[in-house]
């Protein structure tokens, strides 16, 4: 399935932006092999006028918040099939529950696009962080956070080409052929102004706060059950609900199960979604790995065997490569990685083109938000 530019720019608004229909974290069916043809997957599309709008508004700065990487915990060594998914789920089984009054978690989020200037063309990188806070009591209100996305180029070359072609403002978007003049605009590059914008709402019921743990509530993600039979019967209920119907291939349901690998599971329950989807063929441990932030992390393709397509440049269908990386001591997920799974005009096989990586102050605490400054409220 093709994903456009409008689909990469949703991610990079990841917390609550409204000028771009905030993203919605519902659960990610898994969706169905596809024939290599032109497609869609993903969220509903942008509309033309509101990415015009989103992306003369976007306010860029050329650094980005860093965040230096921890020294990670022992990375578990890669086994024969999955077996090592099935050790690390035995291994955070017996981890306590965390407690705090918070979820806190912290997002960086990056997405490569094509562009041109000055008759050159070259790679660009857009970036962005996204802050969200969920209450354990839902009393207490949901906060969401994020700055304006920065876009820059992606390497050391692309910068030389930007130079070469006078270090532009602005610059032109890559298209394939037929896409709109007011979707393919030209986009601002390191613009010194910035951005941001929050929500902060006790039980929000629009935006990204309401619909972060797609459509579940804090209390309902941790009352889920950590035994295999009844987290099933949980899932296959859901499955019911959302029409798919009792007909839907258990194997199905359970590969539906990895939507939750993100939400603020007990580490019960994490430990048992690993487990159903350590038994499935279309889960793949690939072994040990760093994340965009050099934590080492256990490498895991849920997607084996299907085939996925983006657009990238001119190119409207560049195969996809999708791995989640795991903490090695916790379960929970690092980052999630897409990588180019071919090559095409500027871009390699195995170049990442967007990932979206978790930040190591993410966890329970008993931290509270405050109200950021300088920041509008939608």
């Amino acid at each position: 399935m093709t994903r456009n530019i409008e689909d990469r720019l949703r991610d990079a608004f990841t917390a609550g932006a409204e000028l771009v229909s905030p993203e919605s974290l519902a659960p990610v069916a898994s969706p169905a092999a596809v024939q290599p043809r032109r497609g869609l997957r993903g969220l509903p599309i942008l509309a033309a006028a509101a990415v015009a709008v989103v992306l003369t508004a976007v306010a860029l700065v050329a650094n980005l918040i860093a965040v230096p990487a921890p020294v990670s915990n022992p990375a578990p060594h890669a086994a024969d099939g999955n077996e090592a998914l099935r050790g690390l789920a035995a291994r955070i089984a017996r981890l306590p529950d965390d407690q705090g009054a918070y979820w806190y978690r912290s997002m960086l989020n990056n997405s490569l696009i094509r562009v041109r200037a000055g008759g050159r063309t070259f790679n660009a990188k857009l970036s962005s962080v996204s802050v969200l806070w969920l209450p354990r009591d839902p009393k207490d209100p949901v906060q969401t956070q994020n700055g304006a996305p920065i876009l820059s180029p992606a390497t050391p070359a692309d910068e030389h080409a930007w130079r070469a072609a006078g270090s532009p403002g602005k610059v032109q978007r890559v298209c394939t052929s037929g896409t709109s003049a007011a979707v393919c605009v030209k986009l601002p590059m390191l613009a010194k102004d910035t951005a941001c914008q929050y929500t902060r709402d006790v039980a929000p019921v629009r935006g990204f706060g309401a619909t972060v743990l797609g459509g579940y509530t804090v209390a309902q993600i941790l009352a889920l059950p950590a035994d295999e039979k009844g987290l099933r019967e949980w899932l296959r209920a859901e499955a019911a609900k959302k029409d798919k119907g009792p007909t839907q291939p258990l194997e199905e349901v359970i590969a539906d199960s990895r939507f939750l690998l993100s939400k603020p599971l007990r580490p019960a329950v994490r430990a048992t979604v690993l487990r159903l989807l350590a038994e499935l063929p279309t889960t793949a441990v690939r072994g040990v790995v760093k994340d965009p932030l050099s934590r080492e992390g256990l490498a895991v393709d849920f997607d084996k065997g299907k085939r996925y397509f983006r657009e990238f440049g001119e190119d409207d269908e560049v195969i996809e490569d999708h791995t989640t990386v795991l903490d090695p001591a916790t379960g929970e997920i690092l980052a999630e990685v897409t990588k180019a799974g071919e090559d095409t005009v500027g871009l390699p096989k195995g170049q990442t083109v967007d990932s979206q990586t978790w930040t190591p102050t993410t966890g329970w605490t008993d931290d509270r938000p405050e109200r950021p400054r300088n920041c509008r409220r939608l």
